[in-house]
Order: C-alpha cells, then sequence, then structure tokens
C-alpha cells in the first residue's frame, strides 16, 4: 500500500514478475464499483516465491479506498508500505502510519525510486520517523558514486549489491570508501535492535556480534512484535531491489499462525474465516473476500448453517474456481448473505469483533 504518486502499480507489477506468476493486479477488481480506477479498487494476487505460497493485497491509494485498505490490513499478516522518493510527500503517508501503530500490525516501508531522485535517505528517514509511532530502522544502505546510486549493502548480512547495465543485480565488495558509512549504519540497526533486545544488548556490550541467520530471527521477533519498522530501498519501475525485499518478508515476515494469536483468535475448533469485502458479481451474485484462520474449508462445506456455493481464489482482474482451500489463503465465497466485513464465520456461528474499523 502506498499513497498516490509512488509507483506502487509499477511495484507490484514488478513483485509479481519476480515471484513468477503472470497474472498482476488489473483493476478495477471484481466487485469494485462503476468507474472505479487502480487506485480506487483493491486488488488480490496469489504467487510462488522459493516453494512457498504467498498471497499479496495491492490496497487502493486513493483517499476514498481507505475504508478498504484498513480492512484488508486487519486480515493481513504484515503491510508493504511503498514510499515515494520524495521528502515533502511523507505528509501522505501520515493516516496510514497512525492506523498502523494503533491497531499494532506489522509493517515494513520501501522507499522507491531513490536511485533516480538523488534523495538523502537520511533525510528521508527523518521526515516517516516523525510520522511513526516505532523506531525506523535501515535494513540497507545505498551505495553511491556522486549522487548516483550503484548498489545497496545488506546491513544483516553485509552482503553487497550492485546495479549494472542492463538492471540485473550482481555481487559487488563495499568500496573502501564507503566501508566507515556502512559499519556505521549496521552499528545503528544493531543498536536500534538492541534496543528491543537483551540478548543482543549484552553480546554488542562485549563486542561480538550474532551471525546473520540469527540477526534474521531477531528481526523477525522485534517485527512480528511490532517493535520496530524494517526499511528496504530500490526502484519499482527497474525492478531493482524488490528480490532482496522479498527475501526479507520470506525469513522476517509473521506467519498466519503468529497473527491468529496477534488477534487473539484460538488455535481450537473447527474452520474460522473471516470476511474482509463484499461485493456483487454479475452472474455470480454475492461474494465475501475472507481469509481463512483455522482449517481447511471445502465447497458444499457449511459454515455457521450457511451453505458454501463456490469457492473462488482471486488473482487480479481474474477469479479460478477451486475446490477447496487451506489455512492462511484469500479466498471468495458465494451466498454468504447474511455475511458483512469484519464477521468471523465460523461453524458455531457469525460473531463480530469489537475492534473492527467502521
Amino acid at each position: 500500500m502506498g499513497p498516490q504518486g509512488v509507483a506502487k502499480a509499477s511495484f507490484m507489477e514488478s513483485l509479481m514478475r519476480l515471484a513468477h506468476t503472470e497474472e498482476v493486479p488489473a483493476p478495477p477488481s471484481p466487485g469494485a464499483a462503476e468507474g472505479r480506477g487502480p487506485a480506487e479498487a483493491l486488488s488480490v494476487v496469489t504467487a510462488e516465491f522459493q516453494g512457498e505460497r504467498w498471497t499479496f493485497i495491492d490496497c487502493p491509494s486513493a483517499p476514498e479506498g481507505f475504508q478498504e485498505t484498513q480492512h484488508a490490513l486487519m486480515i493481513s499478516d504484515a503491510a508493504l508500505v511503498v514510499c515515494g522518493a520524495q521528502v515533502d510527500h511523507a505528509g501522505a503517508l501520515a493516516p496510514l502510519l497512525h492506523f498502523l501503530d494503533a491497531r499494532r500490525i506489522p509493517h515494513l516501508l520501501f522507499l522507491n525510486a531513490l536511485d533516480e531522485s538523488g534523495a538523502s535517505v537520511r533525510a528521508h528517514l527523518k521526515s516517516l520517523q516523525v510520522l511513526s509511532g516505532h523506531p525506523l530502522v535501515l535494513r540497507e544502505m545505498p551505495l553511491r558514486e556522486g549522487e548516483r546510486m550503484v548498489g545497496v549493502v545488506d546491513l544483516v548480512s553485509e552482503t553487497s549489491w550492485g546495479m549494472t547495465a542492463d538492471r540485473e543485480a550482481s555481487l559487488i565488495p563495499i568500496p573502501d570508501s564507503q566501508r566507515p558509512i556502512e559499519e556505521a549504519a549496521r552499528r545503528q540497526m544493531l543498536e536500534r535492535l538492541a534496543d528491543q533486545d537483551d540478548e543482543l544488548l549484552e553480546s554488542l556490550v562485549e563486542d561480538s556480534v550474532p551471525p546473520p541467520e540469527t540477526l534474521h530471527e531477531q528481526m523477525a521477533r522485534a517485527l512480528r512484535d511490532n517493535r520496530l519498522v524494517p526499511v528496504f530501498i530500490g526502484s519499482a519501475e527497474r525492478s531493482w531491489g524488490l528480490l532482496r525485499l522479498l527475501e526479507g518478508l520470506r525469513q522476517e515476515a509473521p506467519t498466519v499462525e503468529e497473527t491468529r494469536m496477534r488477534l487473539r483468535l484460538t488455535a481450537e475448533g473447527g474452520p474460522l474465516a473471516q470476511c474482509f469485502k463484499t461485493y456483487h458479481l454479475p452472474e455470480e451474485g454475492r461474494q465475501c473476500l475472507m481469509r481463512l484462520w483455522r482449517g481447511h474449508v471445502e465447497d458444499g462445506d457449511t459454515l455457521a448453517g450457511m451453505r458454501i456455493d463456490g469457492l473462488l481464489r482471486p488473482q487480479g482482474a481474474t477469479q479460478h474456481s477451486v475446490k477447496s482451500a487451506l489455512m492462511g489463503e484469500v479466498l471468495a465465497v458465494g451466498r454468504l448473505d447474511q455475511v458483512r466485513a469484519g464477521d468471523l464465520v465460523g461453524a458455531d456461528g457469525v460473531s463480530r469483533p469489537i475492534d473492527w474499523p467502521q
């Protein structure tokens, strides 16, 4: 998600290409009001990345779509916020960041198009930090030649990647001239993380830094517990930096089980799904977009006394019929006429969380 003008559409298209998914969001999505454009329509895409299935919800960027964005955030493991390179655009993120903080939803930032703008990462973070209730922690540091961005350093693994003429990333050594800057940036990241982790603080006091795999685990715990906000950098239009971002998500994003625990939903019992959007299709009729928190469902099953008449997997502007869905998946379910956005639907009936945004 992100405000208008941050190339979020290019970001999503590039992300899907990297995840080897041909279909990308092409709003207006099914159920969107007539005349609504890409900035106003919510779209869902499922992709495979390194043997794992991921579901991405591309949220509206127009202000009038903010309620749909809030509802999608409520059922998400983490939010990925795309930020423009211009410092004066940071204020447009205020309502979104305030909502994420208030609801304790784990989130990450992606600073987009820094290579084209020559913008200062330090100045950009300073303007964004004012809007955030949690420390913004750089996961990556840009490598520059003058004003031109030529690569990036992963501050967890200290691996550096360069941008070549054909826009493909390749491993490069950290230039000696930028080694002191990288060491200072990494130390700052470790200190921010240590503020939230006594074990890491003790290691730093003893001048001992844990290996990257341990740092990934500590960063994952901090993100899951909403104690800090990791910040990645890159260019959506050039598809640069997004592979590192996907790998970061794979290593550190919360699981569906951890999200269910955050929402205080029990693991015991039969299938449990939550609706976060309703709409009508011309032929299929009323549909509920739902996330399955527990168990699995099949077409023809009964939830809350209502028979499931059609299971669909949303995929951009299309939907594919499926016979069953597993825990964690987002699906479109037909004919649940009594269900509203926010409702939890299980074998025992329908309930409504008291904290669902109105």
